[in-house]
């Protein structure tokens, strides 16, 4: 098998629904082995949620639990019993890292904490993800996407600036704070071979989202000015989504340095003279730039309008749908697109990783059936024999 960057690490995975399991999904796909905790009966609750691959199987084909899961191992074990905590500990003590994104009371109340667990594990790194942070007046309050996004300021720049703000289609507060606790653990990792010392990873959620709109936070920080959401009033000229013959194009004025030889496409004089030469005479007249743009893209498709911007080395673009992403010849070259077959939901198509690392290849593999590692992990890891499995199973503790 072909070595990865993370091959040596073992993570003992408890997490649930968006941050966590991204956070580890990264992990596993660049080849850490990675054990996921899951409660007995009906296991992470993004498993129940749809669309499902089949309807037929339902929590084992949730395409966004499948994806958030590949490369994974399910062991299902029920932490508020004292036989399924000493399972965790006993994994923790073979573990690099655990991952875990609980409430904050959740697991000292468990006795599965940081403090605890360096006891059995000295040189442990543990990374807490949760809504406010560890600390801090808000700790334990509860959030939601919504109320994330809210708090962080990411929805006062969404939307309509003539209509009420909007959260984002996507969990942007989960995935960001994903990315930054996969982006913590692995520094912190790498000081602990170093130093030989463990440490908690504390990532609040809340303040990952400010990684969304840190522009307009220095800016406010340095200027007291509050950008508010923009829509056609970008402070450059042109520079927003137009009408075209097929779509929507993204027609950027910019990089400035190359206006007013590139404007020349758009077939219009006027719009490389007086009095629309600079950028600040386009944007005291947006109206007019607008309305001489207007015949030129309606003349044109949007991959013509992104591909022509493109040779003038302007910085345009364009709405695609999913299908046209799917298509993308671009993503294509980069064999981002991969399919990853399985038992019961069949093969699927799947996004790759979000970058790339010369030091080994993605590894795609599917995600785990609910407690499909149990048996093999507690037997061959912690030497658990058939007869003490057997119990565990009688008290619904796997």
């Amino acid at each position: 098998m072909v070595e990865q960057a993370l091959s040596n690490l073992k993570v003992l995975d408890l997490t649930h629904r968006v941050a966590g399991p991204y956070c580890t999904k990264l992990m596993a796909g660049f080849g850490a082995e990675v054990i996921k905790i899951e409660r007995p009966r009906g296991g992470d609750k993004q498993r129940d949620v749809p669309p499902f691959a089949d309807d037929e199987h339902g929590r084992e084909t949730g395409l966004s639990f499948m994806w958030l899961n590949t490369g994974k191992k399910s062991v299902t074990l029920d932490l508020k019993h004292p036989a399924g905590r000493e399972v965790a500990t006993r994994l923790t003590a073979q573990s690099d890292l655990v991952v875990e994104n609980f409430s904050p009371r959740v697991l000292p109340g468990l006795g599965l904490d940081y403090e605890t667990l360096r006891q059995v594990n000295p040189t442990l790194v543990m990374t807490s993800i949760s809504n406010f942070g560890q600390t801090g007046p808000y700790r334990d309050y509860q959030a939601d996407e919504i109320i994330l996004e809210a708090l962080g300021g990411l929805m006062q720049q969404t939307g309509d600036p003539a209509r009420p703000p909007l959260r984002s289609g996507v969990a942007v507060a989960q995935y960001t704070a994903g990315m930054a606790a996969y982006v913590a653990s692995l520094i912190a990792l790498f000081r602990r071979a170093h130093t030989q010392t463990g440490a908690l990873v504390d990532v609040s959620i809340h303040e990952a989202v400010l990684d969304n709109i840190e522009i307009s936070l220095v800016e406010y920080l340095r200027l007291g000015r509050v950008a508010n959401r923009t829509g056609d009033q970008h402070v450059l000229v042109p520079w927003q989504l137009f009408p075209c013959k097929d779509g929507h194009a993204a027609i950027i004025g910019g990089p400035i340095r190359h206006w007013l030889k590139g404007a020349c496409l758009f077939e219009e004089p006027r719009l490389v003279q007086e009095p629309y030469r600079h950028i600040a005479d386009r944007m005291q007249r947006r109206d007019e730039v607008k309305a001489l743009l207007e015949p030129w893209l309606m003349r044109n498709t949007k991959t013509d309008i992104y591909h022509q911007g493109q040779r003038h080395r302007l910085a345009f673009g364009y709405l695609a749908s999913l299908d046209e992403v799917d298509a993308s010849p671009q993503l294509e070259a980069r064999q981002f697109f991969t399919e990853i077959d399985h038992p019961l939901a069949g093969p699927q198509r799947y996004c790759g990783p979000p970058f790339r690392s010369s030091d080994g290849p993605w590894r795609s593999v599917r995600a785990p059936l609910l407690g499909e590692h149990t048996e093999e992990i507690l037997r061959d890891r912690l030497h658990y024999t058939d007869q003490a499995l057997a119990a565990l199973r009688e008290e619904h503790v796997i």
